[in-house]
């Protein structure tokens, strides 16, 4: 028996919700996740994850070091 496949849609809005200062959507031509923030210095950085799992550990390591 397979897992149910969860939409990007449903993804990108619970990651939205636990990342609020980032800017995440789902590449449909990429089919992976985006997100942008802007840090307390104004540079803007940028995710490109295969995964929410990635997305998440990645938008916690810039998090914490631009804290």
């Amino acid at each position: 028996m397979s897992e149910p496949k969860i939409s990007p849609t449903v993804v990108v809005r619970a990651l939205s919700a636990r990342f609020p200062k980032w800017t995440i959507w789902w590449g449909e031509a990429t089919a992976h996740y985006w997100g942008m923030s802007r840090r307390r210095d104004g540079l803007l950085v940028h995710i490109e994850a295969r995964s929410a799992q990635e997305f998440v550990q990645r938008a916690r390591e810039i998090d914490s070091a631009t804290a």
